[in-house]
């Protein structure tokens, strides 16, 4: 074979290879083209796991467990609001009203316990109150005008608190600490509402009060402002029998709220609000509301506020709070 005849064989060759490629190329394609149309008109059928029955029951059971947890839940907690709703101890009717308000049932969640309870922080005391400091007026905020306490103490030297009758207020009973002061001022054609006062402090009726900011206020203390630890409450009944229905369900007794304009003129620090729900015999559910403006209440005097709230009713013996303007301070 001649050097020639080789290479015409090996382009001859070479040929033999492209044309078998191009056919293997050509008979793939063919054979995914026939693929493709099978899968289109014959999906192959995919068996299940073999426990997919027993997964979908597990899974149906544990859906009926949980909702069967949240009914029981639910129910329980339903039993129990009941419960406490029907167990809460109501004062019994006396000759004018009952008190329906939130402290018929005892102390409350974030108010502060009466005298004579163990020592300490309550649990959801509405904030953390400094002691008081030393003034030479500490006296007069805790002692009242004589700076001590008068009447009977008991067997532990504790002054017992005195019945005092608000009777413009519906005759609204509180009992007062027999140290502090309180007095009504009525209501006039320019003033629709009479308001009772209580206050640590000795204090003057309206003719005696400076004028602060173009007004002349109703009440104000005769040392011009607050001492420290030193409290003064204003107390008024609110008519308003939906009202009173929203209050009777706060299971709080003394709310904090921002100081207001009157408070902080008296140099108050912080303001608490109290309300108790009434119902006098022949009326509707009504609010006795109390505001009380302190300035670096200790925990005596958050106690006695505590206490004086609590003590909201409309029945049984009380003296007189004194009414009327008279232009002279308080004895």
């Amino acid at each position: 074979m001649t050097e020639h005849d080789f290479a015409e064989w090996e382009r001859e060759a070479a040929l033999d290879r492209e044309t078998a490629l191009d056919r293997a190329v050509a008979d793939d394609h063919e054979v995914a083209d026939e693929l493709r149309v099978l899968l289109q008109l014959a999906p192959p059928h995919l068996p299940a796991p073999a426990d997919r029955m027993e997964r979908v029951l597990a899974r149906a059971a544990l859906a009926r467990r949980r909702r069967r947890r949240a009914a029981l839940a639910a129910g329980l907690a339903v039993g129990l609001t009941a419960a406490v709703l029907a167990a809460a101890p109501a004062l019994a009717p006396g000759p004018t009203g009952t008190v329906l308000g939130p402290a018929a049932s005892g102390p409350a969640s974030g108010a502060m316990p009466p005298a004579g309870t163990p020592t300490g922080t309550p649990t959801n005391a509405p904030t953390a109150f400094p002691e008081p400091s030393v003034s030479a007026s500490a006296d007069a905020a805790t002692g009242g005008t004589d700076g001590g306490a008068t009447g009977d103490q008991t067997a532990d030297g504790v002054t017992p608190p005195r019945p005092v009758r608000f009777t413009a207020l519906d005759g609204v009973i509180m009992d007062v600490p027999d140290a502090w002061s309180d007095l009504t001022v009525l209501a006039t054609a320019g003033r629709p509402e009479s308001v009772g006062y209580v206050a640590s402090q000795p204090m003057f009726w309206e003719p005696g009060c400076q004028i602060r900011n173009g007004e002349r206020p109703q009440v104000c203390l005769a040392a011009g402002g607050l001492f420290d630890n030193a409290a003064m409450v204003s107390v008024r009944v609110i008519r308003d029998e939906k009202a009173a229905t929203e209050a009777a369900k706060r299971s709080t007794l003394l709310r904090p709220v921002e100081p207001d304009k009157a408070c902080l003129a008296e140099g108050g620090t912080q303001q608490l609000v109290a309300q108790q729900v009434v119902a006098p015999s022949g009326k509707a559910a009504e609010i006795v509301e109390l505001s009380a403006c302190l300035r670096l209440p200790a925990q005596a005097t958050l106690s006695a506020l505590y206490g004086l709230a609590s003590s909201v009713r409309l029945f049984g013996p009380a003296a007189d709070s004194p009414t009327g303007p008279a232009g002279d301070p308080l004895p």
